[in-house]
């Protein structure tokens, strides 16, 4: 099954109950906000490496890819806000607001809340910190008119998407081949190591939070 029961994960319920909290959070946030790009920054480290290793994974398995004509760069574009550039467009960003994982993918006690978090997202983390299964806390936005590429990341995580703002018209996401839609103040959950993709055919960007937990 491409989705999980969203209905037997604790936190999915936490998250719809407080919607309207995490989005009027996001709505002082809006990745329209000028930060110092400051340099000792280990999540972008971790970020960073993590990706390309999703590229070179994608890379021995898509061999109908022409690879030799395809750019992928992620980028940061200040602490805790990194993005991915797919032959030359800006195809992702996203807003790192807590995580427990180190460089090293050891973990933390607890969530160590970023800069970004400190000065927007204090309400969100507050609502979440007490879940010890939760291993991060991301706001990620997906332009307009964009479409990612197949991809996958661990199989040790539970990814879940809480829909914050999501456009009408074609937009949608595929887990193992089964599409489906986002909604607003609803959540998906899906294994992260499963092969996903997403298009957004629409005038306007979506954005979602993105909260990973153990599996």
């Amino acid at each position: 099954m491409s989705y999980r029961d969203i209905s037997k994960i604790r936190v999915c319920k936490v998250l719809e109950d407080n919607y309207n909290t995490i989005l009027k959070e996001y709505q002082n946030f809006k990745f329209d906000i000028d930060l110092d790009n400051v340099n000792s920054d280990c999540n972008w480290k971790l970020w960073k490496s993590v990706h390309e290793a999703s590229l070179a994974m994608a890379k021995t398995r898509d061999d109908d890819i022409d690879w030799e004509n395809v750019s992928f760069e992620p980028y940061k574009k200040s602490h805790s806000w990194y993005g991915l550039i797919v032959n030359h467009l800006n195809v992702w960003e996203g807003a790192l607001v807590a995580t427990k994982t180190k460089f090293d993918l050891s973990s933390l006690p607890e969530l160590e809340p970023t800069p970004i978090c400190d000065k927007f997202f204090n309400n969100t983390l507050n609502i979440l910190k007490e879940y010890e299964e939760i291993t991060s806390i991301m706001i990620a936005k997906f332009p307009a008119g964009k479409e990612l590429p197949i991809h996958r990341g661990y199989k040790e995580i539970l990814r879940i998407h809480l829909g914050l703002i999501v456009p009408d018209g074609d937009i949608g996401f595929c887990v193992n081949g089964e599409k489906t839609k986002w909604e607003n103040g609803k959540c998906l959950a899906f294994n992260d190591f499963f092969e996903h993709s997403a298009w957004n055919h629409t005038n306007q960007d979506r954005i979602n939070l993105i909260v990973d937990v153990k599996r």
